[in-house]
């Protein structure tokens, strides 16, 4: 499904970093002689920001995360302030939005926070800072579809053609320590 995505934005990202090395060039990168574009010292590099998807059985949790040393665009502020950890910009649960109980682990209340995630962004002006994108799926939930299809529907149009990495994290366990007794009901 991400592959045809990724397939497709690879052309329009070759035509992005030859015109991004050319605006460069004059800024913050200098050239290694071989012709490569190399990071001045003490400058920053810009990474891609990351979009954590955690669907468990009982809900979905969604964090947009920062490049480490970001600078905004607005403000000059860096992010973060010491060090160069990645920060979170945005975080957010199905339970934020109202869902209790049991109405958190539905592929209704994912979509929704999915798609207000989405808004919020766009909201914000956060749409326009990100040049590339790195999705991480992790469980196996019924909010990791849904999110996958509200990033592939009209609510993920600022940022599908961003999308440069999708990576499955979902742990999964070789060995290790005893598991809990199964739960038995009736």
């Amino acid at each position: 499904m991400f592959s045809k995505l990724i397939d497709e934005n690879k052309g329009q990202r070759a035509s992005e970093t030859a015109r991004r090395s050319m605006r460069f060039a004059d800024s913050n990168f200098s050239s290694d002689g071989s012709g490569n574009l190399v990071a001045r010292e003490g400058e920053h590099v810009e990474t891609a920001w990351q979009l954590h998807i955690y669907a468990t059985r009982h809900n979905v949790h969604i964090t947009v995360v920062r490049p480490p040393n970001w600078y905004h665009p607005q403000t000059g502020k860096r992010y973060p302030e010491k060090g160069d950890n990645r920060t979170v910009a945005l975080s957010l649960a199905a339970g934020n939005l109202g869902f209790r109980k049991s109405g958190r682990k539905h592929y209704d209340s994912a979509f929704q926070l999915a798609s207000y995630v989405m808004g919020r962004m766009q909201e914000s002006g956060m749409n326009a800072w990100i040049r590339e994108l790195e999705v991480f799926l992790r469980g196996f939930g019924a909010g990791r579809e849904a999110v996958t299809k509200a990033l592939l529907g009209t609510e993920g149009r600022y940022l599908r053609g961003k999308v440069v990495k999708v990576s499955d994290a979902t742990r999964l366990k070789f060995g290790g320590t005893r598991s809990k007794k199964p739960r038995r009901l009736g």
